[in-house]
């Protein structure tokens, strides 16, 4: 993986990031769900027994401009190096979203974002543009964040700073655009990958009995719209923070789409809740200890007996160690997931799986910094806004 940037502070300065990461890999198993097969990696071959060799790449570039001291608009695109066949775009727009923190006192703060943006849950994606510094593959849990999980609207925080430096964080925010949230989780799976969804396309259904013609879902389209509206109902989510540098960091969150459960356009409103809670402990200079987790249900159709529906309670959550020295970092990961039908209706869609993930990835960086003078004096930087 290779990182670069070109960065200032000042306002009316434009920042540039990128990320080009590139992977030969060898697999077995069956066709990947990115074609429209069973398969639960970005990567298949044409069946449990067969195998393949094959290479994919990404070029991440992040814009962020600040017209002014306080205000930084921050818009992230992604080119995907993927076969022709398979479904979903080559490219396109992954966040973008403009944010304000005002300063009350030196200690408190206040955060405004609006736009299109990830929830600030994960422990693991905390490099530029959404990337790990841990493992080329996320985990389960943030995989699924990375394919499903995108906020449209308004969220509002409250930052506080104490005197031994511990900081707190608490955050709300209504949203739209994420009524499919729940489609791949029921009707797929769980996975293991890396790739982010961008805002417009249409990601491969499985070829399961229930979305055929004349079946019970047979006006579901051929594929599902990650980040689309469909009942116009808002979302909300609120989140807790506490964090100590150099020392821990604690989140917890609770999401809820609102979905009607009903179809639109051939595209179901899914009501899906759940909640989020993970916990990174620093362990010296050079080791850090990560767990994540969120339990929840996802839901659509009727939601009593009588019709055509789908009801699923899941968890996820994994475990990751790290040690990390330079540009060289080795860390394992081991993952838990589980979903449990609730409707008894179509496919079962219950499954239980455990995964374990080893890395040793070297991050290359390359930063330039091409800035104009600034117009004024910069004012104090207010308090960070947090990861």
């Amino acid at each position: 993986m290779v990182c670069g940037s070109a960065r200032s502070g000042h306002a009316g300065d434009l920042d540039v990031q990128g990320v080009v990461a590139g992977r030969g890999l060898w697999v077995q198993g069956q066709e990947t769900w990115l074609r429209g097969g069973f398969g639960r990696l970005p990567e298949g071959a044409g069946g449990a027994a067969e195998s393949t060799a094959t290479v994919r790449g990404q070029v991440h570039v992040g814009l962020e401009w600040r017209p002014s001291e306080l205000w930084l608009v921050h818009a992230h695109g992604v080119v995907q190096g993927e076969p022709a066949s398979y479904g979903g775009r080559r490219g396109g727009l992954v966040e973008a979203f403009a944010q304000f923190p005002p300063e009350l006192t030196p200690r408190t703060s206040l955060r405004f974002r609006v736009g299109t943006f990830f929830p600030q849950t994960s422990l693991e994606n905390v490099g530029p543009l959404w990337q790990s510094p841990y493992t080329l593959t996320l985990s389960a849990l943030n995989t699924w964040t990375a394919e499903e999980l995108r906020l449209t609207g308004l969220e509002a925080a409250v930052l506080w700073k104490s005197d031994r430096d511990d900081r707190f964080e608490v955050d709300g925010g209504v949203f739209g655009l994420d009524d499919t949230l729940g489609a791949l989780l029921a009707w797929r799976g769980w996975t293991l990958g890396d790739r982010l969804s961008t805002v417009g396309e249409t990601l491969p259904l499985p070829p399961l009995t229930s979305l055929g013609p004349g079946r019970a879902f047979a006006e579901q389209q051929p594929g599902t719209r990650p980040i689309d509206e469909l009942d116009r109902r808002p979302g909300w989510q609120a989140r807790a923070r506490w964090s100590r540098p150099r020392a821990a960091d604690v989140r917890v969150a609770y999401l809820d789409t609102r979905g009607d459960r009903r179809l639109h356009s051939g595209q179901y409103a899914w009501d899906t809740s759940f909640t989020t809670a993970g916990v990174e402990l620093r362990l010296g200079p050079s080791w850090r200890l990560l767990a994540e987790g969120a339990a929840g249900d996802t839901g659509m159709g009727p939601a009593v007996p009588g019709g055509p529906r789908v009801d699923l309670r899941f968890r996820a959550g994994y475990v990751l160690l790290s040690w990390g020295r330079g540009k060289w970092r080795l860390s394992t990961r081991v993952d838990g997931f589980r979903n449990r039908d609730l409707d008894g209706t179509a496919e079962p869609g219950q499954e239980s799986g455990r995964a374990w993930s080893g890395s040793a990835p070297s991050t290359w960086t390359s930063a330039r910094s091409a800035r104009r003078p600034p117009i004024r004096p910069p004012i104090p930087t207010p308090m960070p806004a947090g990861a």
